[in-house]
């Protein structure tokens, strides 16, 4: 009778593919220790890494090292391995730089970058370009135990990694689509003596990150750096992410003088944001009804100034070119007509009677002026001089809005049920003053209206001899190209995560969050003996379709650096929490 034993790898797969990622890391331990005989797949182990320990990073250096060194072409770890997380703060950064060199194609990766880190080393990082990385999330904590200016004397700033990224080369299907760039708030006490240490210097890499080919491509973005103005560099210039549906900015600063002008600025840059999360941000939110109407009104009618903007545009390229055309006429005007050869013609013999006297062969008018062909070389697809140049408001899509306050500033239940009520009326008026705009345009005879394209369900591709300013604009096709648009308000949240203080006191110090796992056998039956030290965790998951991309799960505590204080972890939602919204799409994204 055939036992476990006899069980081909395949079969433990398939197995471990309906066990629950949450406990498969466990379950093929532990069947690998109770079937040592058996060729139970333990590669899944390392499908998804994460690193608790100093030790952790050697140990785990020196199994991929050893494997490549005698295995030399036929292992590749990099293949293996689809998320590392170095969740250690005290750490030796040049063993961690090692570390990912063996992992050039990771597709996940997450880095805890506390004091043992320079510029330097993630320069070595991400010197290459990770083409097949998809998420990166880089958390900073300029302190670990003692809070102090030293980075700050040493001026060991983390702008030159912004600018590294900003210089990769990407392809349609090779490039990040996930970036999160975070910093650590201190803790409340340690908040009243000391002042937030810097991990960036200067905040104009986000401008160029914005408009370069990473940019081009990314879809979610979170930048939480305490107190700080990055959403003035995240949309500065045009076509900036052209492609993001999520942002979170918390704890940074709004510039003034309102929240409702730096929202709507930031929602008419970025066209396709759909998700926008604003946690214990420094800057001044709303805090009546009426705030947050205007609010609520401002999201609605952002793409009022983006169609203000592009008209202006136009009408500059109008006049610009009515006065070239003006100047070369007036040139033509000026220069002598050439002498046009008489070709000789034949006289036709006249004939007798009055007929004869009717055709005369001279006449005694002055010659028609030959006519003047067009030089314009616009189409007349995109000449704008027939008629006045309209571009309609693309309507909002914004779907998520969430936000959460800090402390004592946190708002009551009424005020949250007061609050939501004004932003839902004030989203809903602006929809109502969109719908007005847009009736006006298309009952107007005089004016030539143009709608966005990238903000279409259908793709639209400008032709090649496309003008500049006409690029991503196009004539609406139907009079009733909005009919049928049924304005739909966005879900609002106050509710953030919610925790207590003195839980998981030695997350942040470098020791395990989970139970520490003893020794573990790794590598394929019959590899050479390796273990690992106490701290190294990951969870398995079998591989799955070519192309698919697996959801990386972990077994610590969720963090979030908006909604929470250093020393605090998470344990439910808060009060005010709304189910589907910003924030738990972003536990989605980033974990």
């Amino acid at each position: 009778m055939p036992n476990l034993s006899d069980l081909p790898s395949e079969v433990y797969a398939v197995i471990f593919s309906h066990v629950p990622p949450l406990e498969r890391q466990r379950a093929v331990l532990n069947l690998s220790r109770a079937l040592p005989r058996s060729p139970v797949p333990t590669s899944q182990i390392y499908n998804h890494i994460i690193v608790y320990t100093p030790a952790a990073v050697f140990h785990l250096y020196k199994h991929f090292r050893h494997r490549k060194e005698h295995e030399a072409e036929m292992y590749n770890p990099s293949e293996l391995v689809k998320s590392i997380s170095v969740h250690v703060w005290i750490v030796d950064a040049d063993l961690v730089v090692n570390l990912l060199a063996l992992l050039p194609s990771v597709p996940n990766m997450q880095m805890c970058i506390g004091t043992t880190y320079s510029p330097e080393h993630l320069h070595d990082v991400f010197t290459r370009p990770r083409l097949a990385l998809r998420t990166l999330q880089l958390r900073f904590k300029p302190y670990v135990e003692r809070a102090t200016y030293m980075p700050f004397l040493k001026g060991a700033y983390f702008d030159s990694t912004i600018i590294q990224l900003a210089k990769w080369p990407v392809t349609e299907d090779n490039h990040i689509e996930h970036l999160s760039i975070t910093q650590d708030t201190i803790s409340y006490r340690t908040h009243i003596r000391f002042a937030q240490p810097l991990a960036f210097f200067s905040f104009n890499p986000l401008a160029e990150l914005a408009v370069s080919p990473v940019g081009q491509y990314l879809q979610a973005l979170r930048i939480s750096v305490p107190a700080k103005p990055v959403i003035t560099y995240i949309g500065s210039t045009a076509n900036s992410f052209p492609q993001l549906t999520f942002l979170d900015i918390s704890t940074t600063a709004l510039p003034p003088p309102n929240a409702e002008r730096a929202i709507g600025i930031l929602l008419s840059r970025l066209a396709r944001l759909q998700h926008v999360v604003i946690d214990r941000n420094a800057g001044p939110m709303p805090r009546d009804s009426s705030g947050w109407a205007s609010l609520g009104r401002a999201c609605a009618l952002a793409g009022v100034e983006r169609a203000k903007e592009r008209e202006h545009e136009i009408q500059l390229w109008v006049d610009r070119k009515a006065q070239e055309e003006a100047a070369a006429l007036d040139n033509q005007a000026e220069e002598p007509p050439a002498p046009v050869p008489l070709a000789s013609a034949p006289v036709s013999r006249g004939r007798r009677g009055r007929r004869g006297l009717a055709t005369a062969t001279v006449s005694l008018r002055d010659p028609r002026p030959a006519s003047i062909a067009p030089t314009t070389s616009s189409s007349s697809a995109h000449d704008p001089t027939i008629r006045r140049i309209r571009v309609v408001p693309s309507p909002p899509t914004l779907q998520t809005f969430s936000t959460a306050y800090a402390g004592p500033s946190n708002p009551s239940a009424q005020q949250r049920s007061d609050w939501s009520r004004a932003f839902v009326k004030g989203f809903l008026d602006g929809c109502n003053t969109l719908n007005k705009i847009w009736q006006r345009m298309r009952d107007s005879a005089t004016v030539r209206v143009m709608r966005f394209t990238d903000t279409d369900l259908e793709p639209f591709n400008d032709d090649n001899d496309t003008p500049t300013v006409f690029r991503g604009v196009a004539d609406i096709a139907i009079v009733g190209h909005w009919i049928g648009w049924e304005p739909s308000a966005p879900i609002i949240c106050f509710g953030s995560e919610r925790a207590v203080i003195g839980l998981n006191k030695h997350a942040d110090d470098g020791q395990p969050l989970a139970d520490a796992l003893t020794e573990m056998r790794i590598g394929p039956s019959g590899a050479s003996d390796a273990a690992l030290s106490a701290g190294v965790a990951s969870q398995g998951e079998t591989p799955g379709p070519v192309g698919t991309v697996p959801t990386a799960v972990t077994n610590d505590p969720p963090i979030s650096v908006g909604g929470l204080w250093e020393e605090e972890s998470f344990i439910e939602w808060g009060p005010g929490h709304a189910d589907g919204c910003g924030h738990g799409i972003g536990r989605q994204i980033f974990g």
